[in-house]
């Protein structure tokens, strides 16, 4: 199998810890390659371009991952998982709350840009049923999704959100604009506010499922 196709063992994710010095250079290799992912994509950075900028050998980054796909894992391990907590957290604080609380996403992001990029772009590279983190943002969506719906499901099970809403069809709309309002903001941020459309979108989302008298 090729690299763009091969997923990496698990065990890899965790290679080569224990010692602080060894963490150190570890971290430090997984932060310089989520900057060159979300700069070049996945596909378009080497294993050379990231040792040469940290400056260490391509033997020595090896060395920590074995492969550019278990760098990837490392990567996505380290870097993900904000929207779902994030997400997990609107579900405990629940009903219309949680739909107030929806737009510090779009603060969260606009303070880090480089992240929003980096699975924008990974994303879009593993659209493939054979690319090496497709499977990875396929259970990542599915698990939001969940999330969201089971948010408004509760909401509807003790009174406080419209009954006649499809809970899963509902989630994929909000994680779909959210997205899509993410994508338009990196294509062009002097022209996008982010947060005051994310405020804007949320105060709609609130009417919505808002019970009809």
């Amino acid at each position: 199998m090729t690299e763009s196709t091969q997923k990496a063992p698990s065990s890899r994710r965790g290679r080569h810890r224990g010692t602080e010095r060894g963490d150190s250079r570890r971290d430090e290799l997984v932060h310089v390659a989520s900057e060159l992912f979300a700069e070049n994509g996945y596909r378009d950075t080497s294993i050379a371009d990231i040792a040469q900028r940290v400056g260490v050998t391509q033997q020595a980054l090896l060395y920590y991952f074995g492969s550019k796909p278990a760098l990837l894992d490392a990567v996505i391990d380290d870097r993900d998982g904000a929207a779902v907590a994030f997400a997990e957290e609107l579900a405990a604080i629940g009903g219309f709350d949680a739909i107030d609380a929806l737009p510090d996403s779009a603060r969260r992001n606009a303070a880090e840009p480089n992240l929003v990029r980096l699975f924008a772009v990974l994303v879009a590279e593993n659209l493939s049923r054979d690319a090496v983190a497709h499977d990875h943002f396929v259970t990542r969506y599915r698990r939001l999704r969940r999330i969201v719906a089971g948010l408004i499901a509760e909401g509807q099970r003790t009174g406080v959100f419209e009954p006649g809403i499809d809970p899963a069809l509902k989630a994929a709309e909000v994680i779909a604009v959210i997205d899509g309002l993410n994508t338009q903001w990196l294509l062009d941020p002097d022209d996008i506010d982010i947060v005051a459309v994310t405020e804007q979108f949320a105060e709609g989302l609130a009417e919505t499922l808002r019970p009809r008298a």
